[in-house]
């Protein structure tokens, strides 16, 4: 059972009332170390696996390489030996150098092809030994020649895909429906400002300031090429296999996109929710919209940091909507182990919720994207909570299209199926130096 999973169990147990608050937060602890010595135990075990197959097939080899060359050398011995000697008419033909050593090597596949036992008996008494031949092992499935190929595979005709959920972003932001490539859409950015003007006094002037937030779409893409022989063959419905997997590729490179992205190559140029929180100043502890944690791990952070997350979200941003944007084991091994340590109503709340299977953290709903850390860093914006729909675009020019042919593949007889969307990803709700924003988050200290 995985260590969310019996997380899970765990905190059910707690609200039930079977299992004591300072029994499951040392349960967490306990879950996360010996999950941690699992998976090293485990790579320490492949490793050796590795070396010890490695070895093995490497003493193999030697052996039968020594065999081998032994019993070449008794042919090439038993050969030289012979007076006898090709005609001249036949001697730049011949792959043996005398008549003698091609009839050793005739005998020998008569010995191990056939099995024909006058053959094995005149190679024994020259001295030539059989027991390296594949001829001499007992039938078998463990290879094709020794039985293997008489064996039937069932193939089961559906495709295990074990993969993480995507597409949080896309659920949560505004998504526009784009008519061209490029939009924008008018945000204010100041109001007016109120004065208090003395008895005959003129009323000094204010103006709304408003500016643009810009969405450029891009057309993201993905191809590949499988052989006809494959599409005709396959037991397994293979154009839809690669259906569904270019549309999960799509959604999770949203995600990665619209939570990850710094502008660089890796997101497409895009910047995504923590990309534009970090570009409001180059010190963390100016960005608004951004509470920095008690310390650099996630062992450091304290209830009293996710609390003040909660205390600098907007009001107006406070609308239903909100939510906390982290990933699984996340809130599971920090964000649960805090409620649970502090105990009283927190604990309380958090457990109440889990009755339809709602996760909630002081009292905003949580919803898990895998495209959040996982692993503590330096400076890493490790949850998120705010209102998507109220600081962030997915511009949709074009949803996915799946097209498949064979113009450029005609050659190799296989078929090309490509998938593109065009979309444009616009964070503009970050907040400044001065104000938060709808989005807010939760930092790690610098170190």
């Amino acid at each position: 059972m995985e260590v969310t999973k019996e997380i899970e169990v765990m905190l059910d147990d707690f609200a039930k009332g079977i299992a004591g608050r300072q029994e499951v937060v040392k349960a967490i602890d306990d879950r996360v170390e010996l999950q941690i010595e699992k998976e090293k135990a485990e790579q320490e075990k492949k490793l050796q696996d590795v070396k010890d197959n490695a070895e093995s097939a490497l003493e193999q080899l030697k052996a039968a390489n020594e065999a081998m060359n032994k019993q070449i050398k008794t042919m090439v011995r038993l050969g030289a030996g012979s007076q006898e000697q090709w005609p001249h008419w036949y001697k730049d033909l011949a792959v043996w150098n005398t008549p003698e050593m091609a009839r050793n090597f005739g005998l020998l596949v008569l010995a191990v092809a056939d099995k024909q036992e006058n053959a094995r008996k005149i190679l024994d008494e020259k001295g030539i030994d059989l027991k390296f031949a594949a001829g001499e092992k007992a039938m078998g499935e463990g290879t094709l020649a020794g039985g293997g190929a008489l064996v039937m595979t069932e193939n089961i005709p559906t495709l295990i895909a074990l993969q993480e959920k995507y597409g949080v972003y896309r659920r949560n932001t505004q998504v526009y429906p784009m008519a061209s490539d490029y939009a924008i859409a008018p945000k204010l950015s100041s109001s007016l400002t109120v004065y208090c003007p003395g008895e005959g006094t003129a009323i000094t002037a204010s103006d709304l300031a408003v500016n643009n937030v810009g969405l450029t779409a891009k057309m993201w893409a993905t191809l590949t090429a499988i052989s006809i022989q494959l599409d005709e063959d396959s037991a397994v419905a293979i154009g839809e296999v690669v259906g569904r997997q270019i549309a999960w590729a799509f959604a999770k490179k949203e995600d990665q996109v619209g939570f990850l992205g710094d502008g660089t190559g890796t997101y497409f140029g895009c910047t995504g929710i923590t990309g534009a929180l970090r570009g409001v100043d180059a010190t963390i502890g100016n960005i608004k919209s951004l509470v920095v944690g008690a310390g650099n791990a996630y062992s450091e952070l304290t209830l009293a940091n996710f609390e003040n997350v909660c205390g600098i979200l907007p009001e107006y941003a406070d609308d239903g909507e909100a939510k906390w944007f982290v990933s699984r084991l996340f809130y599971f091994t920090v964000m649960i182990k805090l409620a649970l340590a502090a105990g009283g109503a927190t604990a309380t709340e958090i457990i109440q919720g889990r009755g339809a299977k709602e996760k909630t953290y002081l009292s905003y709903p949580v919803e898990f994207t895998q495209a959040m850390p996982k692993t503590e860093a330096n400076s890493q914006i490790c949850s998120l909570l705010g209102n998507l729909r109220m600081g962030s675009y997915l511009g949709d020019r074009r949803q996915v299209r799946i097209d498949r042919g064979d113009e450029v593949y005609f050659a190799n007889a296989q078929i090309g199926i490509r998938g593109i969307q065009r979309v444009a990803v616009s964070v503009h709700g970050v907040g400044d130096t001065t104000d938060a924003g709808p989005i807010c988050g939760l930092i790690t200290a610098a170190s």
